[in-house]
């Protein structure tokens, strides 16, 4: 099975964020993409570049992205 891969815009809205701050995090390098073509459009982040950023940033129960990621998991999976 293909990993999932998400538009930056999609982290944004996931992680309730701006996109400008998701760039940030992709130039600092502590989100990774896969670039399909030459502009920042063209980014896309795989699932486990997500779940990487998130998990060692999660502290106790869970938070809402990380809810939000799992919820939508979910969702894929029955459908």
């Amino acid at each position: 099975m293909v990993e999932r891969l998400y538009k930056v815009a999609e982290i944004a809205e996931i992680l309730g964020v701006g996109i400008d701050w998701v760039y940030r995090r992709i130039e600092k390098g502590e989100l990774t993409v896969i670039e399909l073509g030459d502009t920042r459009k063209n980014q896309r982040v795989p699932e486990s570049a997500l779940d990487a950023y998130l998990v060692p940033r999660t502290f106790g129960t869970k938070t809402a992205a990380v809810a939000s990621l799992d919820d939508r998991r979910k969702t894929k999976q029955t459908a």
